[in-house]
């Protein structure tokens, strides 16, 4: 009766072959996931590099420059997704053989018996959505080594391509995309109006990942041009120093003849230093005060046991006080000064 489906079975026995194309966002791009457990970055790249310009037996994680072949960089949404198209690819191959069996059943029916038939329904494949994110967030980048397209929600310092490192020309790029969320805000609270506990809280991550954001692009982006700095004292520096305001600042003065105290007024250093302080407590502490804060960051708006908050005007003041700092080290460490 199924002779068709076992014919249909033992063509496809052993293992079999598919390509399942990954849809791509409305500007080309495909979603990527670094596949180091320690990192798991999602990221996304123009989707025509990726394919042309990303070697098969390696590609490199924008955030932590892991390397892995091209094939393993898939997010959780895409392998469930390419798993349910080669199963529903499946289905249709052997529903051909299941009707043609299904009729053969439902011929030998006798009259005046109990009867009953059998059908078979084609499963529709299945559409994956991209990556939901907020895009006013997103950094795109190019490398200016390969020239390949790649975005990232969170710190990009790597090609997925050639792996160059490209923190010297993206710190801008994360100055101007913090400062257009922080613009966004009130569109970002209107549109989850109808729940203001959910759109208090997402304003309220946002905000601190801007901060976050800041001082990381910052100690990435003053590490790298210090390592490119002739005059500087590269056997000084251990790991984490420029995570250390008073630590980096020192190296810059020895390298540069000047620190962050020489570019920056008293007032504008206290600022900077409560707000590095805070990205200390945000990440290490879950933003709740502690003593050593309090000691560190000389900041009396506080008690031990509160939970700092950080305000629009905070993450503006940071951007605009790094800003200030990492122009004028370029100056600085440039051989023509």
């Amino acid at each position: 009766m199924f002779d068709d489906l076992i014919r249909e079975v033992r063509q496809i026995e052993g293992s079999q072959t598919t390509s399942v194309p990954i849809p791509e966002d409305k500007e080309g791009y495909v979603d990527r996931q670094c596949p180091s457990a320690k990192c798991k970055a999602e990221f996304k790249v123009l989707a025509k590099d990726w394919d042309s310009k990303v070697p098969d037996n390696r590609a490199y994680c924008p955030v932590c420059r892991n390397e892995a072949p091209s094939d393993d960089w898939a997010t959780p949404a895409q392998v469930s997704y390419v798993k349910a198209v080669a199963l529903a690819r499946l289905k249709r191959q052997l529903h051909g053989a299941l009707e043609s069996g299904a009729r053969q059943f439902n011929q030998r029916q006798r009259p005046g018996f109990i009867t009953f038939s059998l059908s078979v329904t084609p499963d529709t494949t299945p559409v994956l959505l991209p990556c939901a994110v907020g895009e006013v967030m997103r950094q795109r980048f190019t490398c200016e080594r390969c020239r390949c397209s790649y975005s990232s929600i969170g710190a990009a310092f790597f090609c997925p391509a050639c792996g160059h490192n490209s923190v010297l020309t993206t710190f801008v790029q994360t100055l101007e995309t913090v400062r257009n969320t922080v613009a966004a805000l009130p569109s970002i609270r209107q549109a989850m109006g109808g729940d203001p506990d959910a759109a208090h809280n997402a304003v309220r991550l946002i905000l601190e990942q801007s901060v976050a954001r800041l001082a990381g692009a910052f100690e990435h982006y003053t590490e790298e041009l210090f390592a490119t700095t002739p005059t500087a004292p590269h056997a000084k520096v251990k790991r984490g120093s420029f995570q250390r305001l008073e630590e980096a600042s020192a190296l810059w003065q020895e390298a540069v003849g000047k620190g962050y105290r020489d570019l920056l007024s008293p007032q504008e250093m206290a600022c900077l230093v409560r707000y590095v302080q805070q990205r200390h407590l945000l990440t290490h502490a879950n933003g709740i005060v502690d003593a050593a804060h309090l000691a560190k960051s000389a900041d009396t708006t506080y008690s031990i046991g509160q939970r700092i908050v950080i305000r629009e005007s905070d993450v503006l003041a940071l951007a605009d006080l790094l800003a200030k700092i990492a122009g004028a080290l370029n100056i600085l460490a440039s051989p023509h000064s």
